[in-house]
């Protein structure tokens, strides 16, 4: 058995906390745009916001939506989209343990990597935003090289630009479709993050803390 020597993980809901996140910046939203002038109760823009943000799609139209459903302005749902590309990164969160976590796995020499869908400068403003960024050897964006996950092709690159394979590395996200399967077809470990337990990764966990522990267990 070849010992595990790179990690790699998922970012929004498996380092960053994307929920958490999406309802801080929508309330933010609500409050320094006046939103209350559209929308009487808060609450109900923080759920509408949060529901088209878990939808694929560019966020052009998340915020036409939006306006549409609000009757907000053209001119400030454009004020809005900007602010968000700007701006989001302001709310953003990570799960309890990151820091401690990512900490443990450099001092045990692990070589660590983020693969991520979405656009390079969004999702580089997440890692930067949550004080992670020295943590990594390698960060691919989907934006930044025209793959996205499950395509095998970014997981590759990934190992290749890290200098290691499939069967010395583990792969650390909460997406069974785009994270897990993908990663296990290619003879990596696996762990998925979820609250409830699944026999199809190779582990599952919610705590982030729980990570160096189960990475130790493979080998």
């Amino acid at each position: 058995m070849k010992k595990i020597d790179t990690v790699l993980f998922d970012l929004d809901q498996t380092l960053l906390d994307k929920d958490q996140s999406l309802i801080n910046f929508a309330k933010y939203q609500y409050e320094e745009f006046s939103l209350v002038r559209f929308i009487s109760d808060k609450q109900d823009f923080v759920d509408k916001f949060f529901e088209l943000n878990h939808i694929v799609m560019p966020k052009e139209e998340v915020f036409e939506k939006l306006a549409d459903i609000f009757k907000i302005e053209k001119s400030l749902s454009t004020v809005l989209l900007d602010d968000l590309n700007n701006n989001f990164h302001n709310d953003c969160v990570g799960f309890p343990g990151l820091h401690q976590m990512l900490e443990t796995l450099k001092q045990q020499s692990y070589k660590l990597g983020v693969i991520t869908n979405g656009r390079d400068f969004y999702q580089r403003n997440k890692i930067n935003a949550l004080g992670i960024l020295d943590y990594f050897n390698e960060i691919l964006t989907s934006g930044a090289i025209h793959i996205k996950k499950p395509d095998h092709a970014i997981f590759h690159l990934a190992l290749t630009k890290l200098k290691s394979s499939s069967e010395c590395s583990v792969f650390v996200g909460d997406n069974l479709k785009s994270d897990i399967i993908p990663a296990m077809e290619l003879g990596m470990y696996t762990i998925l993050k979820t609250k409830n337990y699944d026999p199809y990764p190779t582990a599952c966990c919610d705590n982030l803390m729980d990570i160096p522990k189960l990475i130790k267990h493979f080998c």
